[in-house]
């Protein structure tokens, strides 16, 4: 005797319908996490030790650009924007030294300024430039 399967087209459409809604859900979460994500991190207070590039004496602001994403970036140059408008905004000189920095998915760089001359108080925060003239903040 055969075996009869009876499928309504009430359930073909369900099943339709519940697929493209989580393989939408799944094309979104892609492209949220393929974006680019810069994150700039500022650490006052540090010495560099065993280096002819930089005084073991002197106290250094390293500021840190780290690409959390999955798209790979190119940071041209690092500086600061002051809380006051009227204030000159700042570059770091270290960021035009070593040049334009490619950063792939998890990788890092490393930006350093003599902490004697930066003023903290007057800085709303420091930014990143890639070459695609994105800024990306960090304080």
């Amino acid at each position: 005797m055969p075996i009869s399967i009876t499928i309504s087209s009430t359930t073909v459409s369900w099943y339709a319908a519940i697929i493209s809604t989580f393989l939408l859900v799944i094309q979104v979460l892609n492209f949220l996490r393929d974006r680019v994500n810069v994150t700039v991190e500022v650490k006052p207070n540090m010495r560099v030790y065993g280096s002819s590039d930089y005084d073991d004496d002197t106290d250094f602001i390293n500021i840190i650009v780290r690409n959390k994403g999955k798209r790979t970036v190119t940071i041209d140059s690092v500086g600061f924007v002051t809380k006051k408008r009227t204030e000159k905004n700042g570059l770091l000189s270290d960021s035009f030294t070593r040049g334009p920095r490619e950063l792939s998915d998890g990788k890092s760089t490393n930006y350093l300024v003599k902490q004697s001359l930066i003023n903290f108080d007057e800085i709303e925060y420091f930014v990143a430039y890639d070459q695609a003239g994105r800024e990306f903040k960090g304080k």
